[in-house]
């Protein structure tokens, strides 16, 4: 099981992993994935919000069900990003920059940030100058 984010909705956060597979490759077009009670077993949640999550990855086109068949992951090429989700997108890159600024975190090192979040490498943390870890 993951490590639990206490800011973020469980389901939300089964959601991420599941999409940050989907986009490192670890789940492919076509896979099938656990039952809502296997993936409750599995992540030590409630089936409940196993189902959550699965809802609001199909209503995102992410994953689909197939009645007596089970849950896939769909192909991405039908679907192309809408002008909503590019404007959601857009706010919330926005967003981080303005933090980024505040922080004095420089575009190269967010760049770097980026490059790694789609080569799906992690980045290693900031050390803030004056203070040791």
């Amino acid at each position: 099981m993951a490590q639990i984010q206490r800011n973020q909705p469980l389901y939300e956060q089964l959601m991420w992993r599941i999409k940050a597979q989907v986009a490192s490759g670890v789940l492919i077009i076509g896979e099938k994935l656990p039952s809502v009670r296997e993936m409750a077993l599995i992540e030590g949640l409630n089936p409940n919000t196993v189902a959550k999550a699965y809802r609001a990855l199909e209503n995102q086109n992410v994953i689909e069900t197939v009645t007596g068949k089970g849950t896939f992951i769909r192909a991405n090429d039908e679907f192309t990003a809408d002008e909503q989700l590019i404007a959601i997108l857009q706010e919330q890159l926005g967003e981080v920059v303005i933090e980024a600024k505040r922080a004095s975190i420089s575009v190269q090192e967010l760049h770097q940030w980026l490059d790694s979040c789609y080569s799906g490498k992690p980045h290693s943390p900031r050390r803030m100058h004056g203070i040791s870890h």
